[in-house]
């Protein structure tokens, strides 16, 4: 198939596969590399941002607790002191916004709100409380208010102070100190870290509680790990693959998870795929441009120096052979050039010669009247001449692509008698395969061949190419049918006679007591039996002579009305047998032709007996004679009982005998007349013509050329 393509094919192809093997070596090799640099690349980043992220968050978070802490302590040591303590921490603590104190078991609580946040609503009960990794007395909580877009990051812890009571005596109180601070900055840069592309962030619990709802994902708890530092896990969550970097607070029991989804995380890889992509089919098209700007320069020179071979080709050889542009061309077309040249100075020698006797060759083959084909290798046409051509399109193929097998497996064709002889001329065989071949055109035509295939094959047996030779035999074998048939006919018609004298004869034989009257009466149906046989042959014998022009014609002048006449006396015995009537009707006054008198009678003669014969009693049979300017006609009309249009085709042919009517086929006859008549009138350079219907039975019409009219 490769072989098949042109250059500017094969350069696409070529350069197609290039860019489909480099695509499919970077999707096998380089791309998992570079996917595994990315992903270590991008991961990294995002590490880094959440630990820088989480860093900033445990240094306040921690400054929080610790500012618990020395509130708690200052509480505990000045006890009545302790609105101005608070007041004071309200004041000096960044993110402070409210401190609660109430003793344990208490419903009332004291509080101390930062003015602009009083509007806010604090949570009254808070349910999942921590312990602080910095201070185990410390417990911290962290809400999520989406109602108020606000983060309440909330520290409490016990307090146990000595007071007195009315008595004096020393009184142990219990005090819970919850200290409330705003979250949402923290909240908001755990939350919306500056990554880009689709990911998620939340805080999550050791119990797997995510803090910030509404996000876009619900991370599980078991994404929760003891490492301190960032550590990345693959998941799959709501069917996408998603980069999961976990780190854990280190002052709180929380952990900070980030979900990156892997297209983001991927994106320079699926752009590298991407941009590979387009830059292959980038190329791709240039090199079909390049590919056609090559062959364009590389197939114009070859058709330029075809063109100009086509000359020499065609015996040409006055034409040079033209100048290229691309030197890898020049050595072949100087090597043309010199061909060409060459076969110029021979062709003033001798290869006129040669070639005139090669076309001469091809001249005979192609007017030639057999059939004759050359084959090539492949068992198709590479020449067939002009009536081998004709045969081909008989079949409905095209001669220059048809195989001869495909003729020879054709239902139309039968071959039969076929025989072998080979021939070993070193190192090739000659096989020479003989046969009779039919071919059947319709129901009612064959034509018939001697079939010669002269095959060559070389040393492993291989055809190099044939010659098929198909002589018509159609004509042939046409002549011993019709052979064929006239002996069976001849046998046929003898047959009855001769077994009437066989079997007359060995009744005397076999009778001794038989009378004088009886012998004569069967001696008499003897003779008659061999008058009949004696007709027959001589009848027959004077069809072949006129076909083959054995008989000597004498022409003379003479007067076919008076022939006419001659005819009407010689039948008038047979026409009162019948009650018949003959009725001569002359249409113009000069019946003069050149003929013979005898055979134009015997012609005359035959079609006037015809009419008797054929045909009922009581009829009148008419003999016109119509003069023209160049022609007399003699017709003979019967008004009997007609030929139908089936057997009129046939009626001239030798012992033919007419079967369609049953009264005509119990007449008696040799089927000779009528052919004789035909031979008659050929020889005379005239015509015999044939009209029949139930109006008038039979007309028979002899056409004569008329003396002194243009014949030879």
């Amino acid at each position: 198939m490769y072989k098949d393509l042109t250059l500017r094919n094969r350069i696409f192809v070529i350069s197609t596969a290039l860019v489909v093997v480099s695509f499919v070596l970077l999707w096998i090799f380089i791309r998992p590399e570079y996917k595994k640099a990315i992903i270590n690349e991008r991961t990294t980043i995002v590490s880094q941002l959440q630990e820088y992220s989480l860093m900033r968050a445990d240094e306040t978070i921690r400054d929080w607790l610790n500012a618990t802490s020395f509130l708690a302590e200052d509480v505990i040591q000045n006890p009545g002191q302790v609105e101005a303590i608070a007041r004071r921490a309200i004041n000096y603590t960044p993110g402070l916004i409210r401190i609660s104190i109430n003793e344990i078991g208490a419903t009332q609580s004291v509080e101390f709100t930062r003015s602009i946040f009083e509007n806010l609503t604090y949570p009254d009960e808070i349910s999942n409380w921590y312990e602080s990794r910095l201070d185990p007395r410390t417990n911290v909580s962290w809400v999520s208010d989406t109602t108020q877009d606000f983060s309440f990051f909330t520290a409490q812890r016990a307090l146990q102070i000595d007071s007195f009571d009315e008595s004096g005596n020393t009184v142990t109180v219990l005090l819970n100190l919850t200290m409330f601070f705003n979250g949402t900055g923290i909240a908001t840069e755990l939350r919306d870290i500056p990554l880009g592309g689709n990911y998620s962030a939340n805080i999550v619990t050791e119990t797997g509680e995510n803090l910030f709802p509404n996000q876009q994902l619900e991370f599980p708890q078991e994404l929760v790990g003891d490492a301190s530092y960032s550590e990345e896990t693959v998941i799959r969550l709501n069917g996408d693959d998603w980069f999961v970097m976990s780190s854990r607070f280190q002052t709180l029991p929380y952990w900070h998870l980030i979900a990156v989804e892997d297209n983001f995380i991927l994106e320079p890889v699926n752009n590298l795929v991407l941009y590979s992509l387009f830059t292959a089919l980038g190329i791709l098209l240039l090199l079909v441009v390049f590919s056609f700007y090559v062959s364009l320069r590389i197939n114009r020179p070859i058709e330029n120096i075809l063109r100009d071979v086509d000359y020499i080709s065609n015996l040409d050889f006055d034409h040079a052979i033209r100048e290229v542009e691309l030197p890898e061309f020049k050595n072949m077309r100087e090597t043309l050039e010199n061909i060409r040249i060459t076969l110029h100075r021979y062709q003033k020698i001798n290869v006129e010669k040669i070639i005139l006797e090669e076309w001469k060759n091809r001249y005979i083959m192609t007017y030639s009247e057999d059939l004759i084909g050359i084959l090539d290798n492949s068992g198709k046409f590479r020449f067939a001449n002009n009536h081998f051509v004709e045969f081909i399109e008989g079949f409905g193929k095209n001669p220059h692509d048809v195989a001869f097998q495909e003729l020879l497996d054709s239902p139309k064709v039968e071959l039969t008698k076929s025989n072998q002889t080979v021939h070993f001329p070193n190192p090739y065989s000659i096989k020479i395969n003989r046969a009779e071949l039919a071919h059947f055109v319709d129901e009612e035509t064959t034509y018939f061949y001697d079939y010669q295939y002269v095959s060559f094959e070389d040393e492993e047996q291989n055809p190099q190419g044939a010659l098929v030779i198909l002589h018509d035999k159609t004509k042939d074998r046409l002549v011993d049918m019709k052979r064929t048939d006239m002996i069976n006919i001849i046998v046929h018609e003898l047959k009855n006679p001769i077994t009437g004298v066989v079997g007359l004869s060995k009744l005397m034989i076999d009778n001794s007591s038989m009378s004088a009257d009886e012998q004569r009466d069967l001696l008499k149906e003897i003779y008659l039996s061999g008058e009949r046989m004696n007709d027959l042959v001589n009848r027959f014998l004077d069809v072949q002579r006129l076909e083959h022009g054995r008989i000597p014609v004498e022409f003379a002048q003479i007067d076919l009305f008076q022939i006419v006449n001659d005819v009407k006396s010689v039948t008038n015995s047979l026409l009162t047998q019948k009650n018949l009537k003959i009725e001569i009707i002359a249409k113009g006054t000069n019946f003069v032709t050149k003929g013979s008198k005898d055979l134009l009678f015997d012609a005359i003669q035959n079609l006037v007996s015809n009419a008797i014969k054929y045909g009922d009693k009581d009829r009148t049979i008419e003999v016109e004679l119509e003069e023209s300017e160049k022609t007399i006609e003699i017709s003979v009309t019967d008004f009997g009982y007609g030929i139908s249009l089936e057997d009129q085709k046939k009626v001239f042919d030798k012992f033919f005998r007419v079967r369609s009517n049953i009264k005509a086929a119990r007449e008696k006859g040799t089927g000779l007349g009528l052919a004789y008549v035909k031979e008659i009138v050929n020889r005379h350079e005239g015509d015999v013509l044939l009209e029949s219907n139930d109006k008038i039975g039979s007309r028979f019409t002899i056409v004569l050329p008329k003396l002194g009219a243009d014949t030879d």
